[in-house]
This record gives C-alpha cells, structure tokens and sequence, in this order.
C-alpha cells in the first residue's frame, strides 16, 4: 500500500476520541496515535484575537497560541474525518464533517521529526505505522 492508501485506511470514516497538548500533539484514535510538532488551523488567527482581547488568563498562557488550537481540537474530538491529503511536502490535512480542517505540517524547525502514526505516542519512530521525519518524505512502517 502506499503512504496516502495507509493514511485514507487510518482515517477516513474515523475519530478521535482523546487529545493531548503539550511538548507535541496527540491524538488517539482506535489503537493508534496520530502525533505532530504542530497542528494548524485557519481558525486559529480570529480565536487568538478573541481569547487575548477577552480572556485574561489567555494573556498569561505561556504558550498562547495553544489556547486556540486547544480550541480547534475540541471542536473536532469525536467529527468524523471526511478528507485525508498528503500534500507535496507531506504535510497532513484532514477535514471533519464539522468543515474544520486541521494541518499537520512539516516545517516545524529543529525538530527531528514532523508527525507520525504510530501505536504509543511516545518515540515516532518506535510502532510507526506512517511518518515524516524531513519535509517531502512519508515513509511507511518501520520509520
């Protein structure tokens, strides 16, 4: 199978049923993890605005811009996901029936790898099912 056959296996149809912030992004799924650097959304500029004008303790977050993306993964916790991507840079993009899209992208500097699928949301590489570990190269199991 190929890397996008893998990922549309994966994840059309599915959910996610759990979310973590902190160092990374986690999200688990039925038996895997979906784990990233980063996550973005187009929403997250107009959340940002609203939450640093009219929420103080957004103000004092000591990384904000989580606040909003907290948000945005809320919103999409148990929508199921109606559109897998793989963008030439191996970016991830996912839409949820909500019409939210989330990107999981792939130039996060000083990091050794970008994001991954795999079985414990710890090591990518340890149960790696998919991941990508340099931008334009989604590699298959075994990363």
């Amino acid at each position: 199978m190929s890397v996008i056959e893998v990922l549309q296996e994966k994840l059309l149809g599915n959910f996610y049923s759990l979310f973590r912030v902190g160092e990374a992004f986690d999200l688990y799924f039925d038996g895997f993890w979906l784990i990233a650097n980063n996550v973005v959304s187009a929403d997250e500029d107009d959340l940002n605005k609203r939450l640093l004008n009219g929420y103080q303790p957004a103000t004092e977050a000591i990384d904000k811009e989580d606040v909003a993306k907290s948000i945005v993964l809320s919103a999409t916790l148990r929508k199921k996901i109606t559109k897998v991507e793989l963008n030439p840079d191996s970016s991830l993009e996912l839409t949820f029936e909500n019409e939210v899209k989330l990107i999981f992208p792939t130039n996060t500097e000083v990091v050794d790898w970008q994001w991954a699928i795999n079985e414990n949301a710890h090591d990518p590489y340890h149960g790696c099912i998919v991941g990508v570990f340099a931008p334009g190269e989604a590699l298959l199991g075994d990363c």
